[in-house]
């Protein structure tokens, strides 16, 4: 009976370093599956600083993410995040549903980048996405996404280079600082906001390039600006 209370206790032992072993690299082991997962389905290099994933609450926080372009639109920074956080709703995600309770984006850089033949990395990543199916899926099958109750963003540099034509090149810091946006269903929600940008910024891509015609995005910058519910966009620091 000794020997089996010792060979129990060990037993325990074990499974307590197990489980010490599965906390300390949880986050890396994540981290490392992401950026694998994310260059399968864009083909693009990734590179993340940090990925941490809430052990008592449904959280993800990601610090330092980059995307970088393909040789075809000259490997330079197509997307710049220092900070994401998100709280989800578990529940919804067992049932591959996405709802997510806050979101807080903190978008350091854009880089739209249009090749001679007059694609932009965009489409050509939108192009790749059609083929090779969803990012969001669960084993196999893609996830339905709800809604953002809350998110807030930082906006940094939107930039566009065209190799077709230099002419069009755009540059500009947004400096947006924790707006609040609630209840976002689509993107067709944040048009408003990119149209405000494009008005404000005198930032034509925005409007001819991420959002065009096509995607109902109202041209008129200042008509948008002004029927955006006034309830939706608040300038305010982020004090969560």
């Amino acid at each position: 009976m000794k020997k089996l209370f010792k060979w129990i206790f060990r037993l325990f032992l074990v499974f307590v370093l197990l489980l010490a072993l599965l906390i300390l690299f949880l986050d890396p082991i994540a981290k490392s599956v992401a950026e694998r997962q994310i260059r399968q389905h864009t083909g693009l290099q990734v590179m993340i600083g940090r990925l941490s994933i809430g052990l008592r609450n449904p959280t993800l926080t990601v610090e330092n993410f980059k995307l970088f372009n393909s040789d075809d639109f000259g490997r330079s920074t197509f997307l710049d995040i220092p900070a994401l956080h998100i709280e989800y709703d578990l529940q919804a995600i067992r049932s591959k549903r996405v709802h997510l309770n806050l979101v807080r984006l903190n978008l350091g850089e854009l880089h739209v980048v249009q090749s001679k033949d007059g694609k932009t990395n965009l489409q050509a990543l939108q192009e790749r996405q059609k083929s090779g199916g969803p990012l969001s899926s669960f084993g196999g099958t893609k996830a339905e996404f709800e809604s953002t109750d809350t998110l807030k963003r930082t906006i940094g540099k939107l930039k566009f280079t065209s190799d077709k034509n230099p002419a069009r090149n755009e540059e500009a810091y947004v400096g947006i600082r924790s707006e609040t946006l609630k209840n976002v269903k689509s993107v067709q929600d944040l048009q408003p906001l990119a149209a405000r940008i494009a008005l404000e910024k005198d930032i034509k891509f925005l409007t001819e390039t991420v959002f065009p015609q096509g995607s109902n995005v109202p041209l008129n910058g200042s008509k948008a600006a002004e029927n955006a519910p006034q309830n939706r966009l608040t300038d305010r620091p982020d004090k969560k």
